[in-house]
């Protein structure tokens, strides 16, 4: 079985740079005009011959992503969406850090890793082990379709690999299907 990662283009949320900077976890916003054209990019591309399904999370940036990549109607589920920042979402990064209700976060060791932790988490939110819990169920039933050729487009919120601004597949997968 093949499986192909894609990550969504730049969203408004990945937009907002400097003083203006969010978390943007499951914040759902839409695309930017550069996401689109991030998105159009990927058209053409051999990788997505011959696909069976596309599965998107139901965030919108995925979704719009995804609609634009393939013809296929996108299946939404909910495990494969973005990790939760709880209750950083959408809320300014300088505001969070600011914030002495949040200060831990920022100055202990134990909480400071959220971003990147397999362990600790926003409050409120997921660690990567949470995300790993949801999606391996997603992943044995991908495996478990039945799919003849064995081809899917999944568009992921929560990977952030990129090509010089450009969302790329980035993965082929074999399960041993």
């Amino acid at each position: 079985m093949e499986i192909i990662f894609v990550r969504h283009g730049e969203s408004i949320g990945n937009a907002l740079k400097g003083d203006e900077a969010v978390y943007t976890g499951r914040w759902d916003c839409d695309l930017t005009e550069k996401g689109r054209k991030q998105a159009k990019a990927l058209l053409g591309n051999p990788l997505f011959d011959g696909i069976e399904a596309c599965y998107v999370s139901p965030l919108k940036r995925a979704v719009q992503t995804a609609e634009i990549i393939t013809n296929l109607e996108p299946v939404i589920d909910d495990r494969i969406q973005e990790r939760s920042l709880g209750e950083f979402e959408s809320k300014k990064i300088s505001n969070v850090m600011n914030s002495p209700e949040y200060a831990k976060y920022f100055t202990d060791p134990e909480f400071m890793t959220f971003r990147s932790s397999f362990k600790a988490h926003a409050p409120g939110g997921e660690s990567y082990s949470d995300v790993c819990k949801r999606v391996r169920p997603f992943l044995q039933d991908i495996k478990d379709s039945g799919y003849k050729k064995n081809t899917h487009c999944i568009t992921f919120c929560f990977y952030t690999v990129h090509d010089k601004g450009t969302p790329v597949a980035f993965g082929r997968r074999n399960t041993g299907a």
